[in-house]
């Protein structure tokens, strides 16, 4: 994660511009991961085939890339339009702060809001529903990070990004949340055997977050911070037994839909789940 902030400093040092810069390190990061669990899995029978890669290619293209940027584009235009047009602008972002310290604001800030909602998604019947599409998989590998439920992922939007599009937080600020915030997720659902001792204290590794995909809830209503696992440390949901393994992982329910569109209409087909405390179901 920081050889991935530095290598975008580079690039906009040398000239590269925001609108690729962001991607194109996020892109060599995850090659990285994807050589990393190719060469030192956590366990081989993880590894994806080629329909897990083809749906995870889906999913990356609608609701990580269009998605977005879709949402992206029309807060902006409402921002412009509602609230500069009218006069109404908020200076409430501390724009003066270095960049560094503005980054490390937006980061703290951003992780606590989507550690409240991924933990409601956990605690409420309707948000589980769509939720329920990210724990599918019996498998935990990198790209499978991106799957997400439409509607999960524009309130995760409403999280961390609208609130600080409004209040003007700059795009530097916000690519370099992207490159953090998009590496740190290719890492820790890495399949990958590493051990990072005391930094489990500080990040959502993959040897805390893979439990938070186990298929018991006891295990896997925990660990719900997205970077900073500060926040269940600080809350009391942190879990990373020592002295066991993750075992199965996905749903307990067995004829879950298994490709893209059925996971796309399974909260709306779906009989809701028979109480929260039951996730995953």
């Amino acid at each position: 994660m920081g050889l991935a902030v530095a290598g975008l400093w580079a690039v906009l040092r040398a000239g590269g511009s925001l609108l690729w810069g962001p991607y194109a390190v996020v892109a060599g990061a995850a090659l990285v991961i994807l050589a990393v669990e190719r060469f030192i899995p956590y366990r081989r029978q993880w590894r994806p085939s080629a329909a897990d890669f083809a749906d995870d290619g889906l999913f990356m293209l609608v609701v990580q890339i269009l998605l977005p940027l879709a949402l992206a584009w029309a807060t902006v235009w409402l921002a412009q339009r509602l609230l500069r047009d009218n006069g109404f602008v908020l200076a409430v972002w501390p724009s003066a702060w270095p960049l560094w310290a503005q980054v490390l604001l937006k980061l703290a800030c951003g992780d606590f809001l989507r550690y409240w909602l991924h933990r409601w998604s956990h605690e409420r019947a309707a948000l589980w529903r769509l939720h329920a599409v990210h724990h599918h998989p019996p498998k935990l590998y990198s790209v499978n990070v991106f799957r997400f439920h439409p509607a999960d992922k524009a309130l995760q939007f409403l999280c961390d990004s609208l609130p600080f599009i409004i209040l003007g937080v700059a795009p530097s600020v916000l690519a370099y949340y992207f490159v953090v915030y998009a590496t740190s997720g290719f890492f820790q659902h890495s399949n990958a055997e590493l051990r990072l001792g005391w930094l489990n204290y500080l990040v959502s590794g993959p040897e805390v977050h893979r439990w938070h995909h186990s298929q018991l809830a006891e295990e896997s209503n925990h660990n719900y911070a997205h970077t900073l696992i500060v926040w269940d440390l600080l809350f009391g949901t942190y879990y990373r037994p020592r002295d066991i393994e993750v075992g199965r992982l996905g749903l307990v329910e067995q004829d879950y839909p298994m490709r893209f569109v059925g996971q796309l209409l399974a909260p709306f087909r779906r009989p809701p789940p028979p109480s929260s405390d039951a996730a995953p179901y």
